[in-house]
């Protein structure tokens, strides 16, 4: 899981990147909407990672709420 973690981080990063990329008031239109695409992409998986982590979450409370 720590692989993940690391891709979590690094996703992360990038994604606040291209958020200062954007901010940019010099920043060319299709550079602006090549960062806004890979924004996008990035912004699918993190919600796909997190997804995951919360199902694993449900999955410990339960498997440690049986053990009661």
């Amino acid at each position: 899981m720590a692989s993940k973690k690391i891709n979590y981080q690094r996703l992360r990063t990038e994604l606040d990147e291209i958020m200062g990329q954007l901010q940019r008031e010099d920043i060319d239109v299709d550079e602006a909407l090549k960062h806004y695409e890979r924004g996008l992409i990035i912004v699918k998986e993190l919600e796909q990672y997190l997804g995951q982590a919360e199902n694993r979450v449900r999955e410990l409370k339960t498997k440690f709420a049986a053990k009661q």
